[in-house]
């Protein structure tokens, strides 16, 4: 990945790296590295979820007073596959990431589930090398609806 490909990723997830080597990281999927080597994503990826998991709650508990188990629930369709995909694929992060040949010949039959890792994974990126505070600002501006902000 050359220093062009770091930008673009770094534009589109609006966030500068201090340590690049932590977005290439996170933007490495393990066919890649079963090719050629290197560290996968799969490490940054459960960072993220935890770090995500964290940002949700932080969020609907201040936004809410409801209990427990609405919490919960709410919780679960902020952080589930479904809309964390969605964003990996309005961001066009995707097509900014090191795969094997043979996942990028299946690019389009990709699931939700190596898509939203990416999410995960970049999250996890972004925690370690700016903190908490930016990474709110990610999931903020990739993932929730301006309904939800």
């Amino acid at each position: 990945m050359n220093n062009d490909c770091v930008s673009r990723a770094e534009s589109i997830i609006g966030y500068v790296f201090s340590d690049k080597s932590l977005l290439l990281c996170a933007l490495t999927y393990k066919s890649y590295v079963n090719e050629y080597g290197g560290e996968s994503n799969e490490r940054l990826e459960y960072l993220g979820d935890s770090v995500l998991n964290l940002i949700a709650a932080e969020l609907l508990y201040r936004a809410t007073p409801a209990d427990e188990g609405v919490l919960t629930e709410l919780r679960k369709g902020i952080v589930s596959r479904k809309p964390l995909a969605a964003a990996v694929k309005k961001m066009g992060l995707l097509e900014c990431c090191r795969m094997g040949k043979g996942a990028k010949m299946g690019l389009a039959d990709f699931g939700e589930k190596p898509i939203s890792d990416l999410f995960e994974a970049a999250l996890g990126a972004i925690y370690l090398d700016g903190g908490l505070k930016p990474a709110r600002e990610f999931v903020a501006r990739h993932l929730l609806s301006e309904s939800e902000k």
